[in-house]
């Protein structure tokens, strides 16, 4: 159900109402959540999407990030025409610690500077929200571009099924990840909305609009 909650305070969920810019909601949840498919039902709705994996897939065709991966990681993570091969990287950089900080060295600061100037220019247009799909939110500190945070829900048994059928990721995969993020309850504790995406689409979709109506710049 949705679950209207408070704006916590400090943060920028203390919108102002009479701002003419549409607000930007921040989606956040586990593995196989439903992120995605809540945005694209936010988008559905008329709401503009800034998609943090089509601004990554920008930034690996970067040749200087590439340099930089290339020295890090080695050859391996490129295909055989020179791609970065982004399944290998995630292993890559998921076998350890110091290995996953230098992946976010290299590429957070700058893909943070782009996904600003996405959202800038998508608040721009005459849309009732700015939807910002992207993973780490809370970790990088991209929920201080955002004027509310939107917690997705479901269970653990319906993420790890979905990772499974959508990303070949079995249960320990899913763990290791979610092991390096921060936890669902904090995730849950800092949103101002909450979706329930356990269920239906139609559930899922309805409960969007109620929240649109509350936030929308319409």
């Amino acid at each position: 159900m949705t679950n209207p909650k408070s704006a916590i305070p400090g943060r920028r969920g203390d919108r102002n109402p009479k701002s003419p810019l549409p607000p930007v909601l921040g989606l956040v949840g586990g593995v196989a959540a439903g992120k995605s498919f809540v945005a694209a039902q936010f988008e559905k709705l008329g709401c503009a999407v800034v998609d943090a994996d089509r601004l990554t897939g920008d930034l690996l065709r970067d040749p200087a990030t590439r340099q930089a991966l290339r020295q890090r990681f080695g050859e391996e993570i490129f295909t055989a025409s020179g791609e970065v091969d982004r399944r290998r990287l995630a292993d890559a950089a998921f076998a350890d610690g110091e290995a996953l900080e230098s992946l976010n060295s290299i590429m957070h600061p700058e893909l943070c500077e782009r996904t600003r100037a996405a959202l800038d220019a998508e608040r721009r247009r005459d849309v009732p929200a700015v939807i910002l799909d992207a993973p780490l939110i809370l970790e990088k500190g991209l929920d201080t571009l955002s004027d509310f945070v939107v917690y997705i829900e479901a269970s653990e048994e319906v993420r790890r099924t979905r990772a499974q059928e959508s990303r070949g990721w079995r249960s320990a995969e899913v763990a290791r990840r979610e092991a390096v993020q921060v936890s669902l309850k904090a995730k849950r504790e800092r949103a101002d909305y909450i979706v329930d995406n356990d269920t239906s689409p139609e559930h899922t979709l309805e409960q969007i609009r109620r929240i649109l109506a509350r936030v929308g710049n319409r």
